[in-house]
């Protein structure tokens, strides 16, 4: 398959390596800084197990070049940061091909629809990668650890298109196929707001939040609301990456808060518990607005003001964060003060 990839991030360098590792044509679509840099020093995965794949991939200063004068191609895979869906869907729009399935594979809710309203006729399918990547340099990523596990669903409009499963099956992945795409992109929110956002705020580690009574019990809050909305939605969690989330929500919605902090505790201790969180980087070492907060902990506070309903800890997780981006406060303000955001979570209960 010619397959095209936007963003030359962990997932995105990642994927690129993989599949033309098994034979796949693969253009990857960078900014020109990452480009020029991808170009000289080319494309390296190191596997979990420690072996170190060079790629062989076409590398494009943007979406544009990589169009210009090229033979259709089968597939895009969009591995942008949700704040980047916008741009990258108006500028699809430009020349990609009806017809040709466009596969998203970012985290937040709602860069389906964005892809949709810009690309008329384009199937959209939603895309999950759970494998843990991080960055050496640009071009150069490592596997953490081998939990290769891929899910997808038919998003908004796919007009009855699915992904070819053995594609990423061949490239080493385990394939999980549901239907409900909303269903799989809020699971995945699930996952990635828990111990995020508060975190980064704070500058704890996941760890730190759950070893404090009141600070695990904000997370398992911010859970409860966001299951009340999936409800409210008509949405269900699915069982993903081997998580039983469809057993696992009930009872974190009705049993104790003492007995649920230490589950969902371990279930951070077993990831991420000493690693600090993807949001945690938009806020230090500098601050690097945009952030993805408003498809996370934003997405679940704008969809329950839609539907009627209170979300105060998700609510002041997204506020007191797009407020230090916005410079109405500083991390340091912040920082290492959880009596204050435990403060501000109770104002906002009262409200």
């Amino acid at each position: 398959m010619k397959i095209l990839i936007i963003g030359a991030g962990a997932i995105g360098c990642m994927l690129a390596a993989r599949l033309a590792g098994v034979g796949h044509e693969v253009t990857l679509a960078a900014r020109p800084k990452t480009a020029r840099q991808i170009i000289e020093n080319g494309l390296r995965l190191i596997e979990s197990d420690g072996r170190v794949q060079v790629a062989k991939v076409e590398v494009t200063p943007g979406i544009g070049e990589a169009l210009t004068g090229a033979s259709p191609y089968d597939l895009a895979v969009i591995a942008v940061k949700a704040y980047h869906t916008e741009t990258v869907g108006r500028e699809l729009k430009q020349c990609w091909q009806a017809g040709c399935p466009v596969l998203t594979v970012q985290n937040g809710v709602g860069n389906e629809e964005i892809l949709a309203a810009h690309l008329a006729g384009v199937p959209i399918l939603a895309g999950i990668l759970t494998t843990p990547v991080e960055v050496l340099e640009p071009g150069h990523v490592r596997i953490a650890r081998p939990s290769f596990r891929f899910a997808v669903a038919p998003g908004p409009d796919a007009g009855g298109v699915g992904i070819n499963a053995t594609l990423f099956e061949g490239a080493g992945f385990k394939v999980q196929r549901f239907s409900d795409y909303r269903a799989l992109k809020w699971t995945k929110l699930l996952m990635n707001i828990l111990a995020n956002a508060q975190a980064a705020i704070l500058r704890y580690t996941p760890a730190q939040i759950f070893s404090d009574k009141k600070l695990g019990n904000l997370e398992i809050t911010a859970w409860r609301e966001t299951l009340a909305v999936m409800q409210r939605l008509g949405v269900r969690p699915l069982p993903l990456a081997g998580y039983p989330l469809p057993m696992l929500a009930p009872l974190i919605q009705r049993l104790p808060l003492d007995i649920v902090r230490p589950v969902l505790g371990r279930f951070i201790a077993g990831g991420r518990g000493s690693k600090m969180p993807s949001l945690y980087y938009d806020l230090y070492p500098q601050l690097s607005p945009p952030s993805e907060i408003e498809w996370l902990n934003g997405a679940v506070t704008k969809a329950a003001r839609q539907l009627g309903l209170a979300v105060p800890v998700n609510e002041t997780f997204n506020s007191v964060f797009s407020d230090i981006l916005a410079g109405r406060s500083q991390p340091s303000d912040w920082a290492n003060q959880p009596q204050r955001l435990l403060d501000a979570v109770a104002e906002n209960e009262r409200a």
